[in-house]
């Protein structure tokens, strides 16, 4: 009877595992699956947006492009169980949020609002994996503009470790689970909290090892 139980209690274990292991495998895919609407969008929008105003200036989409790219990765890997690896190279962090704020605006404008970015630090490179961070970005500006009213803020300032990223809208801090994941695949942080009535979301990187950090 013993036995009986040990084979059964292993058994169950056994199974328990796989059953995990195949939870976390189909929430890769789910994550990636999100990651390549939320680019394709972009694009679709900026592309008829062109279409009917032939003035309006063209968005830089090079952004969701890299996304697509890191989604697609992110995609293969799912079926092994993991995460594409996330090669380091030089980004110019301030051309990279210029870029996905100009491609969140024309969302945002649909709204009845707009995203205004505030940045005060100037050029500044990072080392961080240029998908990942398009990836952190254009989460959680995309989030703001759906659930956080249409008015967006973004802001850029140093600070003694580096550089310090803000998003601020008035909803209640959609989606960051992926938006966290890549900026600590960027060996950097995100942190959320309230800001009045709305939240205030803010992501924290070292400046490139040649670049050093402003005073305070």
């Amino acid at each position: 009877m013993t036995a009986t139980v040990i084979i059964l209690v292993i058994a169950v274990l056994g199974l328990g595992r796989r059953v995990l292991g195949e939870a976390h495998r189909l929430r890769l895919i789910a994550e990636a699956e999100h990651e390549l609407r939320g680019p394709l969008q972009a694009i679709a929008l900026a592309a008829e947006v062109d279409a009917c105003a032939a003035a309006s200036p063209r968005a830089d989409l090079r952004v969701e492009v890299d996304r697509a790219r890191v989604a697609l990765d992110d995609l293969a890997a799912a079926r092994s169980g993991r995460r594409a690896e996330a090669a380091m190279e030089p980004v110019r962090l301030d051309r990279l949020v210029w870029r996905v704020a100009t491609v969140s605006n024309l969302a945002a404008r649909r709204a009845g609002g707009g995203v205004h970015l505030d940045w005060s630090a100037g050029p500044v490179t990072v080392r961080a994996n240029r998908g990942r961070l398009a990836q952190a970005l254009g989460n959680l500006l995309a989030n703001a503009v759906e659930h956080g009213g249409g008015q967006v803020r973004v802001r850029g300032r140093r600070t003694r470790r580096g550089i310090r990223v803000e998003v601020r809208d008035s909803g209640r801090g959609h989606g960051l689970a992926v938006a966290a994941k890549a900026i600590r695949d960027s060996g950097g942080t995100l942190t959320a909290a309230r800001a009045g009535s709305g939240t205030a979301v803010a992501i924290e990187l070292p400046v490139a090892g040649d670049e050093p950090p402003a005073a305070a």
